[in-house]
């Protein structure tokens, strides 16, 4: 039965997290383990397990939230589904072979510089109101650069349990050119089925520690509703802004992890 004291705090820490990753697309998993390994002193392995069943709760909530929204490309998301699952089941199997502390290291210094781009581009200082259409049209280079970003984010979900979406949303804001709200809603869709296959190893290797993830998919199914609400209120400047800053953070601990 999980623990009462335990669970509390992980559940408002999860309803937090939640809520800033849904608001910006996506699953959490960058916040989820550098903080369960510096703040709750879980192992890595069990980390990335914890925070894979936490994602799979927060990206399936927040696809509902987005979908009464419509801001969901289904197909573009679709196909950041295709290479997911080989990329999750390698990403698994270079946690074996790779020190985490150097996979921590790539990561945090790409997300840093994705940070820097996403504040220094032109539409991060355009209209709330931006004209890109819905739905992108599916030319060879928008499939080839959607296929490339979905092997990318399952390897990402499989070696740190990241979920891909920063992968994702790099890739269709910097390089598709989405709205960053579409592509915060079209990554949590796409991220769903990623979750659950990077989940399913973590799993069987006994990665999922109940007393932790209980109260921390309570608190993501909530704060996965809030985030895309939040979204709709504050526009597409503040949301890529606060995309291209939740990445730096994220990256700056990342980094972290090294010294401790």
């Amino acid at each position: 039965m999980p623990n009462l004291g335990l669970g509390i705090p992980l559940f408002i820490f999860s309803l937090f997290i939640a809520t800033i990753s849904s608001l910006v697309g996506l699953g959490g998993g960058v916040f989820l383990v550098p903080s369960l390994i510096l703040i709750f002193g879980l192992p890595s392995q069990k980390a990335v397990g914890a925070s894979l069943f936490t994602m799979t709760f927060t990206t399936i909530s927040a696809t509902i939230a987005y979908a009464r929204q419509k801001k969901i490309d289904y197909r573009i998301g679709i196909l950041l589904d295709v290479l997911d699952v080989p990329g999750a089941a390698l990403g698994a199997y270079v946690t074996t072979l790779i020190d985490s502390k150097l996979l921590a290291t790539i990561f945090g210094i790409y997300l840093f510089i994705v940070s820097i781009r996403l504040l220094r581009s032109r539409e991060a200082h355009g209209n709330d109101e931006p004209n890109n259409p819905v739905s992108l049209r599916l030319t060879k280079g928008v499939v080839a650069s959607t296929l490339v970003a979905s092997f990318a984010s399952g390897v990402v979900a499989g070696m740190l349990g990241a979920g891909g979406g920063t992968v994702d949303e790099t890739v269709m804001i910097l390089v598709l050119g989405m709205p960053a709200s579409l592509a915060a809603g079209t990554a949590e869709f796409g991220m769903a089925l990623t979750n659950m296959a990077a989940l399913f190893p973590h799993w069987m290797f006994g990665n999922v520690l109940i007393d932790y993830v209980v109260p921390l998919a309570l608190g993501a199914i909530l704060g996965a509703q809030i985030g895309p609400h939040l979204s709709k209120r504050v526009g597409e400047r503040i949301v890529r802004r606060s995309l291209a800053i939740v990445f730096a953070i994220i990256g700056i601990r990342m980094l972290l992890i090294n010294t401790v």
